[in-house]
């Protein structure tokens, strides 16, 4: 039940917004660790922005491959 998407009008840094039913989360692609960070989130609740985490981590490279060819 989550969807990931990359608005192609967004700005830097690369991120993802994820949702899951009425809620959102917003995950940088790259925080100062090189791994998916946290920005911010809206009607999810901890454990639902965990899986989110989760699965931004696991399709990290796709997804920064993905804001390179949308945003160049």
């Amino acid at each position: 039940g989550f969807s990931i998407r990359i608005w192609s009008n967004d700005h830097l840094p690369r991120h993802v917004h994820v949702f899951k039913g009425d809620g959102e989360c917003v995950i940088n692609l790259q925080g100062t660790d090189s791994l998916p960070e946290l920005r911010e989130f809206y009607g999810m609740k901890r454990k639902e922005v965990a899986k989110a985490i989760q699965l931004v981590y696991k399709h990290q490279e796709k997804l920064i491959e993905a804001w390179i060819k949308i945003h160049g």
